[in-house]
């Protein structure tokens, strides 16, 4: 092994180590392939690191001296001063330094992170609880980059404590090796490979450094690459944080808010439905990180919908019932506020149909870290605890490629669903497109005629090889829509959470979009709502709103921007639109602005050349004043408006249509339902993170007080409406410093 200049670089030991992800790895490999020294020096490091397995296990079972504190302190002063750690490893006699300096080998990339931030930031996440993987039980060698362990405890266990280097250093060399007990995953188990050895991306490693150190592995380049599985057993800091924010490649589609729209123009308003909820838990885990949300990841209409409210069920058997209510609005008392609620039919969890579903899950490397891969496995052992006998759950694991490490399964036999799910790991690229396509096929192959078949597709959405193009995806979700197969789509994660992507996803996907950000958002998205996230009771739901122009100058649609449609779209049944599941309510609310009330933020148009209107002239850009002339003969100013929908069966391609008159009311904010007041506020507090120009007068004060006097939901407090106080108070806090 040299030590010549040439290669006294940092990243060969992170590419030797598995350390480098994307370019960086593929550079490197392409490099390393065309030098054949430096080749021989990738292999001479493995080369050590495979020499130091016996004595690692020798110095666990005491046979071997320890190194003193300074001898110590000497490997990981070599390290931090970005010494090529081998130099450090060769100053050591004793049997007992060298089984140190493998210690040093497995914490080299934390240290590696803690120096480097700017390569690859550490993110600061909140403790989770997971359940415990032995990480002394290799895993289960298999292809595709699936990586399948051993059964462990299902018990959901209390997190790991965070340790000292030192601590580390000791907790590694008593680490006995455990001996590995060989378990079959369907298809993908590669028989040729000894059982011993453990596996991330591909390829095989020796067991007692992936037992201490979690390391799989994968291939780049003809070359075969280990990559250690962070353990995040160091104390996050302020850099780290900093460097996190400086580095995030999350992303979110620009939505620009709906404008007033005067009703003498668009007397019109056409939307899709939407059910979604992701934007709600993804601005609380921003606020709970003491930072404010992207103003594009604030969704305002998602951010409603997040919360239950006590509206009617339907009562003519129609799959949903409509409840209105109109007061004044509270950031503007000239102008009144308009609530357009749905509720979805509720039914026993014994009544619903059969279930056929089919878990797509994301194990590429980018999914290691514990807000992603171990907290998504907890999840869906909520939801299998959920399964009756009649319902069917098969596995899809993707990263570089896909393959089915679990055949549909009766919810009968719910211990083989837990092991298949104990037993992922993350590691390799994403290829998030084989995955669907794969997922697809075996949902279609077990498809229930009148039960529930859908794809639950989790992931942090960041696909990267393959078809990875937003455009791609879409076309290729939409076409596997018209198998029948609904989607849901769980995010996890955060620093690359990919929110615009799989919004479009499960907007095409006839789907779901939610933001899992802790087991009890887990809890919430697939156990108490587990009828409504998986059940759709009705598809391509629309709302059309007509204004009466007597009564309503102008209307603003509050959220729902990336939800538009045309006027023409409500009745073309080849148009797609949302789903409502069982037992969903969902909310609208349009701002609206009486006839006669002189308003300067709707911009004035220009009278039409070749066509007569019924409105007074005006001069351009002078304030709109519909005058008596402009009302059509004949219109009743006892109505407001008109709400028209459209929905299909979920097996149905033909529409139905059903319309609900609402009418012209007055009445005080103060004297409006609790459930409109608390909407209000949420709506309201989603239009101050956005810094919207049509906030009005609206604080953050006023925002809290009225969440805080309608908390209350038949009678009794609702944890979720108590949390959003406590965020709403965050974010005060946060606007305040951000002004200083």
């Amino acid at each position: 092994m040299t030590t010549n200049d040439k290669y006294d670089n940092p990243n060969l030991t992170a590419f030797a180590l598995g350390e480098l992800e994307g370019e960086e790895e593929l550079l490197m490999a392409q490099m390393i392939e065309n030098d054949p020294d430096l080749k021989k020096e990738v292999e001479a490091i493995r080369g050590v690191a495979k020499s130091l397995e016996t004595d690692l296990q020798n110095e666990a079972q005491g046979t071997t001296p320890r190194l003193s504190v300074a001898e110590r302190e000497e490997i990981f002063a070599a390290t931090i001063e970005k010494k090529p750690w081998w130099k450090s490893l060769f100053v050591l006699g004793s049997a007992g330094g060298v089984a140190v300096a493998a210690i040093a080998l497995v914490m080299l990339p934390n240290l590696t992170r803690f120096q480097n931030r700017a390569e690859r930031p550490m993110v600061a996440t909140e403790t989770l609880p997971t359940t415990i993987v032995n990480e002394g039980v290799p895993s289960v060698v298999t292809q595709g980059n699936v990586v399948a362990r051993p059964p462990v405890a299902k018990d959901i266990a209390a997190p790991v404590p965070t340790k000292s280097v030192e601590e580390e250093m000791d907790f590694a060399a008593a680490e006995a090796p455990v001996p590995a007990e060989v378990a079959s995953v369907s298809s993908l188990q590669d028989e040729a490979q000894p059982a011993t050895e453990a596996i991330g991306g591909g390829l095989a490693m020796p067991m007692s450094i992936a037992a201490r150190g979690g390391y799989t592995r994968s291939k780049v380049g003809g070359l075969s690459i280990s990559k250690k599985t962070e353990r995040r057993s160091m104390p996050i800091t302020a850099e780290d944080t900093k460097a996190e924010i400086e580095h995030n490649t999350e992303s979110y589609s620009h939505i620009a808010e709906n404008e007033f729209q005067r009703v003498s123009d668009q007397p019109l308003s056409t939307f899709s439905i939407d059910v979604d909820t992701a934007s709600y838990a993804n601005m609380r885990r921003y606020l709970k990180s003491s930072q404010l949300p992207p103003i594009d990841a604030v969704r305002i209409e998602e951010m409603v919908n997040y919360f239950r409210y006590d509206y009617q069920t339907p009562r003519d058997g129609r799959p949903f019932a409509v409840n209105t209510e109109v007061s004044a609005a509270p950031w503007n008392a000239r102008h009144k506020l308009v609530r357009i609620g749905l509720k979805g039919k509720e039914t026993a969890a014994s009544e619903r149909p059969a279930s056929n579903l089919v878990f797509l899950i994301d194990v590429s490397g980018s999914m290691e870290d514990e807000n992603k891969l171990p907290l998504l496995r907890n999840s869906f052992k909520l939801l299998t605890e959920q399964l009756r006998a009649k319902d069917k759950v098969a596995m899809v694991v993707y990263a570089g490629s896909s393959g089915v490490v679990l055949p549909s399964t009766p919810g009968s036999e719910r211990q083989k669903i837990l092991d298949a799910l104990d037993k992922l790991s993350a590691g390799g690229s994403t290829n998030g497109a084989s995955g669907i396509q794969e997922a697809y096929e075996v949902a279609t192959k077990s498809f229930i005629k009148g039960g529930v078949n859908r794809v639950i597709l989790a992931t942090d959405g960041d696909f990267n090889v393959g078809m990875s193009s937003e455009g791609e995806l879409v076309r290729l979700i939409e076409e596997k829509a018209k198998t029948g197969v609904f989607l849901s789509v769980l995010g996890f994660g955060m620093g690359n959470y990919k929110d615009s992507m799989m919004q479009k996803l499960a907007n095409k996907g006839n789907g779901n979009h939610a933001y899992i950000d802790s087991i009890r958002e887990a809890k919430k998205v697939l156990v108490e709502q587990a009828g409504g996230t998986l059940n759709a009771i009705a598809k391509d739901v629309k709302i059309q709103v007509e204004f009466n122009p007597a009564v309503v100058q102008s209307y603003r649609l509050i959220g729902y921007e990336k939800r538009m449609l045309a006027a023409q779209d409500f009745n073309d049944d080849k148009k797609d639109a949302g789903e409502i599941g069982e037992g969903h309510t969902v909310t609208a609310l349009y701002e609206v602005v009486p006839h006669g009330v002189i308003q300067e933020t709707a911009p004035a148009v220009d009278d039409l050349k070749y066509q007569s209107k019924t409105a007074t002239p005006r001069e351009p850009g002078a304030p709109h004043e519909t005058s008596s002339a402009s009302i059509p003969a004949g219109t009743s100013s006892d109505e407001m408006m008109t709400v028209k929908l459209r929905y299909k069966k979920p097996d149905g391609d033909v529409s139905e249509k059903f319309d609900v008159p609402v009418r012209n009311q007055t009445r005080e904010f103060t004297q409006a339902s609790s459930d409109m007041k608390f909407a209000a506020s949420v709506a309201g507090f989603g239009m101050l993170l956005r810094d919207s120009k049509f906030k009005g007068d609206l604080t953050f004060e006023q925002v809290k007080s009225i969440a805080q006097q309608n908390k209350r939901v038949r009678g009794s407090n609702d944890e979720y409406r108590d949390e959003f106080v406590e965020l709403v108070e965050t974010a005060q806090r946060l606007k305040a410093q951000q002004q200083k």
